[in-house]
């Protein structure tokens, strides 16, 4: 099974495959995960402002997207997030797909998670203002200290599972703004983008 967008999807995206959509039993009671996740052609296209997508397909994969805008002081932007997956799987074919045109002619921020297979954690984190030094995203290290343990990937009956992982050409032109992008397929990855933008007071940020 597969989750899939189309053109005809609206800027706001948040689609989580249920745990069991592409879990099948495996002998010893242990899961058998194979899945796609498929943006497809056109998806999001001339769209502006903020952009937020999540796409899995597969079991315990956990994703997150944020974004914190503030001007003036004494204020602060901040963004945090401990993210964790726990399972235990054998993972069989899977793949991640962005396809043709998706996301060309886009103005603003635009922050991409996509996961196919078991395990994967992915972050996405912007901070933009006129702020003083407080200002800051939080590190990396959160994500890579929950990475979940896993064993490979596996050997599902009738072979090792094959991932996949492909961006169309032609995605992604034309673009104005921040672009943030994790894509994984398989099991047990750990992917994160942050950026902070502090430009110097009195700087007008659109």
């Amino acid at each position: 099974m597969g989750l899939r967008i189309d053109s005809a999807a609206l800027a706001l995206f948040v689609l989580i495959a249920p745990p069991c959509a592409c879990a099948q039993s495996a002998p010893f009671g242990v899961a058998l995960v194979s899945g796609a996740a498929t943006i497809a052609t056109g998806a999001a296209t001339g769209a502006t402002g903020a952009i937020t997508i999540n796409e899995t397909a597969g079991l315990d994969n956990a994703q997150g997207n944020q974004l914190a805008l503030a001007t003036g002081a004494p204020g602060v932007g901040y963004v945090g997030a401990r993210q964790a997956a726990s399972t235990s799987a054998r993972v069989g074919d899977t793949a991640s797909r962005i396809e043709g045109s998706a996301f060309s002619n886009i103005s603003g921020a635009l922050m991409v998670n996509q996961s196919a297979g078991a395990g994967n954690l992915q972050r996405n984190s912007t901070v933009l203002g006129t702020l003083g030094a407080e200002v800051r995203a939080v590190s990396d290290t959160e994500l890579s200290e929950t990475a979940p343990g896993h064993g490979g990937m596996g050997l599902p009956v009738g072979g090792r599972g094959m991932p996949e992982a492909s961006i169309s050409g032609d995605a992604f032109k034309h673009i104005s703004g921040i672009v943030q992008v994790n894509q994984t397929s398989g099991a047990g990855n750990a992917t994160a983008n942050s950026f902070v933008l502090r430009p110097p007071a009195g700087t007008l940020v659109n």
